[in-house]
């Protein structure tokens, strides 16, 4: 005969029956620790997996916004972008190595600001700006931009820049450059700050102070070295300029601009101590959201359309949205979404697939047990239930180990800085359900195969 619960407890509803449960799984310890391990190691890498992946998100939500998926750039000079399988005219230059080619209507009297300008709204990549051309050039002022500003609840803050080609004086050394006039929102925005020292101030902006801020590559032309540059001065068209700070080394910016060979100072400095000139080249424009791109622009050319006193549809500025970087981080996320998601789904089919053998073989290891239970009274639907809730009971087991496990390795990952902390219940309540549910439909089978043992069989057995 066998050890163990009488078989007239398995009648017995409630506690009695989980205790029964309980006894069986214990005889079968082996057995059971393997179910539970294919189910756990689902559990595990489904949650772990589902939140490494909501983590990556945040991280590179925030990547992007370095590379400027959430700044819009406006200028005031005409920019016009052709696709490489164009048409091409006469008036058209040749074409760059990333496949877009800048045309220009009069290329022959173009400014080096304009230029330069170009090149700032250039990226690699096909169709990485999306740009509105206007007509002719427009009087963008300082005003217009904080107007905007002001006005419009989706911008969040904005850094008018003037951009042009210079040269910085360093007693006899001459170094070319690019010269960067801007407000005290370019490190926020442009998320570039500076390596030693302090970047201006507002008060210093207000005031036109003659003070500046080198990229590290011409601090490192000019003094030999970025440590070596603070405090000292330069000569920027017979204005002297005090270094107050070195930037930190960036390379080429996403925008396109030569950080590292930038003079950055105040945009009323340059405009008033060394051009001479009220308008600006553009503005960095921050936004908090990159859900309606359309809508934004419509009111920031309508807002300009007023102040520069245009007729309706009329645009004399350009505005350019960071579509690449967008595509990029989609790309990205849609590639880690699905590796996930496959993994995840081997992973529960493997751990199913677990507890269909490991529950076939119970059934067939249990024939005597069950033929005994169904000559005392048992009926088939509680054979049924029996098996059902056994497999139930040791996928929940592994989906609960499972998740604890995967969240504790998930608080660990954030605790040491390799990826920003993220907890979702949904996630997890989800991964619970979809345990119980695998171990569920395990049992179902194996459960249908006890309920329809041949008791004489059986019994003729003993």
């Amino acid at each position: 005969m066998m050890s163990g619960p009488s078989p007239l407890q398995f009648l017995l509803p409630g506690s009695g029956r989980l205790h029964m449960l309980l006894t069986v799984l214990r005889r079968n310890r082996l057995r059971s620790v393997l179910a539970t391990l294919g189910v756990f190691l689902g559990a595990l890498l489904l949650t772990l997996i589902l939140h490494v992946l909501e983590s990556v998100n945040i991280m590179l939500e925030k990547e992007a916004r370095k590379l400027g998926s959430h700044v819009i750039t406006l200028t005031a000079a005409p920019v016009d972008f052709v696709r490489e399988n164009s048409t091409q005219t006469d008036s058209e230059q040749t074409q760059d190595s990333t496949g877009l080619s800048e045309t220009a209507s009069s290329a022959a009297e173009q400014s080096e600001e304009e230029r330069l300008l170009e090149e700032l709204l250039t990226e690699t990549g096909d169709e990485a700006w999306r740009t509105a051309p206007p007509p002719a050039n427009a009087a963008l002022t300082t005003d217009d931009v904080r107007a905007l500003v002001e006005a419009l609840p989706t911008l969040t803050a904005a850094a008018p820049f003037v951009l042009t080609s210079g040269q910085a004086a360093s007693g006899t050394l001459l170094g070319n450059c690019q010269l960067l006039g801007t407000s005290t929102s370019f490190p926020a925005l442009r998320h570039f700050a500076p390596a030693i020292g302090r970047f201006f101030s507002a008060e210093e902006e207000q005031h036109r102070a003659r003070v500046c801020l080198p990229g590290h590559a011409l601090a490192q032309r000019l003094f030999g070295s970025p440590e070596a540059a603070l405090g000292k001065t330069v000569t920027v068209d017979k204005c002297t300029l005090t270094i107050i700070g070195v930037m930190e080394e960036k390379g080429m910016d996403p925008s396109g601009l030569r950080a590292d060979e930038c003079l950055i100072m105040p945009v009323t400095t340059y405009c008033q101590r060394i051009a001479r000139q009220d308008h600006i080249s553009g503005a960095w424009i921050g936004i908090r959201s990159r859900n309606n791109l359309q809508q934004t622009e419509e009111d920031i050319l309508r807002i300009l359309r007023t102040r520069h006193h245009l007729p309706e549809g009329g645009r004399d500025c350009s505005l350019a949205f960071a579509e690449q970087v967008d595509e990029l981080v989609t790309n990205a996320l849609d590639l880690i979404r699905t590796l996930g998601i496959i993994g995840s789904g081997l992973s529960f089919a493997i751990g199913t697939l677990g507890i269909l053998s490991i529950m076939t073989l119970l059934v067939r290891s249990r024939r005597l047990e069950i033929g005994l239970r169904r000559v005392v009274g048992a009926t088939r639907t509680s054979i049924m239930l029996q098996f059902v809730s056994e497999a139930a009971f040791l996928s929940s087991t592994g989906g609960i180990l499972g998740v604890l496990t995967a969240l504790g390795l998930c608080a660990l990952t954030a605790a040491t800085g390799i990826l920003p902390g993220f907890f979702s219940p949904a996630i997890t309540t989800g991964v619970l359900v979809l345990s119980i549910v695998c171990g569920i439909l395990a049992g179902t089978w194996p459960a249908w195969k006890a309920a329809h043992t041949d008791v004489l069989k059986t019994l003729r057995e003993l």
